[in-house]
């Protein structure tokens, strides 16, 4: 039987989930992550002079797992890049959401 994740609750930024569940700082995380296999395999297709992916594609995956990082599949994966993208672009505002929702 395949293992599930744990599932993640609402928490405020720096505040530690309890029991068996992940906190919003390890999906920002897992976001980070993602992020960072892209950047990295843009800058390998840079340096090769190959066309430079901009969103997660098959190359991006195959090289994130080969990073060890196979507990993030390629569905999870194109959407955890784009919900980084939406969280930078108004981190006051996100955090501010994450407070709002946790208070409910």
């Amino acid at each position: 039987e395949r293992q599930r994740e744990h599932p993640f609750i609402v928490t405020e930024p720096g505040e530690v989930a309890r029991g068996k569940k992940n906190g919003l700082d390890y999906l920002f995380h897992l976001y980070e992550e993602c992020r960072d296999f892209l950047i990295q395999v843009q800058n390998i297709a840079k340096e090769r002079g190959e066309k430079c992916p901009t969103k997660v594609t098959n190359q991006v995956f195959r090289y994130a797992k080969k990073a060890g990082a196979s507990y993030i599949n390629k569905p999870k994966m194109r959407h955890y890049v784009h919900c980084y993208a939406l969280h930078c672009l108004d981190e006051d505002g996100s955090n501010a959401l994450r407070r709002a929702f946790k208070e409910r």
